[in-house]
């Protein structure tokens, strides 16, 4: 529960007894039960008066614990100074008409005068108007309020007390004109509500004041029964002792010695409480570092017992498994393993206990994970055993590695495809640069016996040599330059940059007598690398073309491109040769020449296609056709447009 809602309680509580207790009052002075009154003269100790000003009283507390300012402060003022007349007429002994100026008594319980309130009470009027109407006016609890209070609880407890063990001059400082239990009870109300609400903004300890109050109000009490015991020796002139010490000396000794305990044990509780307080702050302060790390942790944390129940999981638990910690908490941990690992965990932390034979704990391993989709993935889990309050629990931290085994299985793939470029480049190189030293030494000896037509088809030879070579060289340098060379994002014309690519293959015998189409839409663009786009369109069309069927009357190309469900595709789709489904698994892969006797090259131009898609972020794909192929390009497309049906699928 909130403290300081449960202090405000007191403070409408204070507000409300003080009200309820005033209006009783008033009606039972209104109403003169004359029968009552002679039966139980006590009921009458609150003079109307007092009634009314304790409502008074009532109001404006309960105005102020509502923020308002003004009106409480101004309904103090008439309280202040009726309770300030009524005193002055016990100091100086003066008639100033307050008593009887709203009511006049039906009947005399025995006081001083008819509607007279006591001294002690007059004073307390005094102090709680005054620190009620500070309170209004700033909002907040301060020292002198505080004092104010402590003065006004004081005097009404010491009076309650005296009732209790039949101490007059508790509540009766003036013969016969006695504060009444009525009034006592709503002044220690007010007194506690100045006292302890909103105390701790000043740095004032509850329990410390507590302490204090108690202290004083009990040697106020021995105090007042010395002072009472003084006042019975001088009235009737007896002493209590005739030989030994007597009862005043007793009594001042009583005072002296259980004051002296009791400010200790105070002084006691006061520093007690102040260690304890400061232990409690210390200890909320590192639970909350604690928690903000754990809930902070970029790992997931789980805590189970020792039969492998869920105590607890940090939210990153959420991210790795997806179910929310209400959802894991009190469930068996082995929710959160696939098989084997789910039917065996039971079993292993039994072995464990009887056994203490750990195979993961304070050791840790990678194992797999099950998410909440079913899913299975790799995780590093580490396992620590924790003993508590003579329980067990053991703290498992777990962190998701698929990413770091997806990059692994990248790592590994691209060392295997450099092994091979390396190996198969150098193959590659070397042979037509072997060939052409061949070449060289059969054209010199040619040219020595002057063989010229020989030497002319050697030469072609070398000739076509040299052109593979170069052919292989533009590809290691567009590789190359694939992955390496930034490029900012551009518009490109999709249309103009596919008849571009169109007229650079112009210049092959091939070229003539294929009927190549470019049915992109002029008004489609995409923001993409132009580079890398180039090479994309440049390889999609040059393996076209070369794979071309021979056989075939009208050998067409047509190229397209759309966008689809947020990306953009581009297809050049041919009636060619096509790719035999045993080899379709070999599509895009480096030095793979699906059909080496149809046409030279290094069997790099797919692979490039590939990278060079993977590099702007999409991926190329292939689709058979009952003639020939379709190779796409497939990309991601920032622009928000309407999807446009493929024209090849219609």
């Amino acid at each position: 529960m909130n403290l300081t809602w449960s202090w405000q309680k007191a403070n409408v509580a204070a507000s409300l007894w003080c009200i309820a207790v005033g209006v009783a009052m008033m009606a039972l002075w209104l109403a003169e039960p004359a029968g009552l009154a002679a039966r139980a003269p006590w009921l009458f100790g609150m003079k109307f008066n007092a009634a009314l000003a304790f409502v008074v009283v009532g109001a404006a507390l309960a105005l102020s614990a509502r923020g308002v300012r003004t009106l409480p402060a101004v309904l103090m003022a008439p309280v202040f100074i009726y309770g300030a007349l009524a005193l002055s007429q016990h100091l100086f002994g003066i008639d100033t008409g307050i008593d009887t100026l709203l009511d006049t008594p039906f009947v005399d319980i025995g006081t001083s005068l008819p509607g007279r309130i006591a001294p002690n009470t007059a004073l307390c009027f005094m102090l709680v108007s005054a620190a009620l109407a500070l309170r209004a006016l700033r909002q907040k609890n301060d020292i002198l309020q505080v004092a104010l209070g402590f003065a006004t609880f004081i005097t009404a407890a010491a009076a309650l007390i005296g009732y209790a063990i039949a101490l007059d001059f508790a509540h009766d400082w003036i013969r016969f004109t006695r504060m009444s239990f009525q009034s006592a009870s709503c002044f220690v109300a007010i007194g506690i509500a100045l006292i302890f609400v909103g105390t701790e903004a000043i740095s004032y300890h509850r329990l410390t004041l507590a302490g204090v109050l108690g202290l004083v109000t009990y040697l106020i009490l021995l105090t007042m029964t010395y002072y009472e015991l003084s006042r019975y020796e001088a009235a009737f002139g007896i002493t209590f002792s005739s030989t030994g010490p007597d009862a005043r000396s007793t009594l001042s000794s009583l005072v002296l010695i259980s004051g002296t305990l009791y400010g200790a044990l105070v002084i006691h509780l006061y520093f007690s409480s102040r260690r304890a307080r400061d232990m409690a702050a210390d200890l909320a302060e590192s639970r909350g570092r604690l928690g903000a790390i754990i809930d902070n942790a970029v790992d997931g944390i789980i805590t189970i017992d020792d039969r492998g129940f869920i105590l607890s999981a940090n939210p990153a638990c959420t991210r790795i498994f997806g179910y929310a910690p209400a959802e894991m908490a009190g469930r068996n941990v082995k929710m959160l393993m696939p098989e084997p690992y789910h039917s065996a965990h039971d079993g292993y932390l039994g072995n464990y206990n009887s056994s203490g034979e750990a195979k993961i704990i304070g050791i840790g391993r990678e194992v797999e994970g099950r998410r909440k989709d079913g899913s299975v993935f790799p995780l590093d889990l580490a396992v620590a055993k924790v003993e508590l309050n003579g329980a067990t629990i053991y703290s498992g931290i777990v962190r998701d590695i698929s990413e770091r085994k997806a990059n692994e299985r990248a790592l590994i793939e691209a060392n295997a495809e450099l092994e091979e470029f390396a190996y198969r480049t150098s193959h590659d190189l070397r042979s037509p640069i072997a060939s052409s030293m061949g070449l060289l030494t059969i054209s010199r000896e040619m040219l020595s016996e002057g063989d010229l037509p020989a030497l002319g088809q050697t030469l072609q030879r070398m000739e076509l040599n040299f052109r593979r070579l170069d052919h292989l060289i533009q590809n290691i340098i567009t590789i190359t330059r694939t992955r390496l060379m930034e490029e900012d994002d551009r518009p490109i014309d999709l249309r103009a940059l596919v008849s571009e690519a169109i007229d650079a293959l112009s210049h092959l015998d091939d070229t003539k007598r294929i009927r190549i189409e470019n049915h992109v839409p002029a008004e489609l663009t995409i923001v993409s690398k132009p580079s890398k786009f180039h090479v994309i369109v440049g390889n999609m069309l040059s393996n076209a073309v070369k794979y071309h069927d021979p056989k075939e009357a009208e050998p067409a190309i047509d190229v397209r491109a759309f966008r689809y469900a947020g990306k953009m595709r581009l297809s050049v789709e041919d009636n060619g040769l096509g790719v035999p489904p045993a080899s379709r698994h070999l599509l895009f892969k480096m030095f793979k020449r699906l059909h080496p006797n149809r046409s030279f090259g290094s069997g790099l131009g797919l692979y490039i296609l590939r990278k060079s898609a993977e590099a702007l972020g999409g991926a190329a794909l292939y689709e058979a056709r009952d003639k020939g192929s379709r190779f796409i390009i497939e990309l991601p497309d920032g622009d928000h447009h309407e999807d446009q049906l493929d024209p090849g699928r219609r």
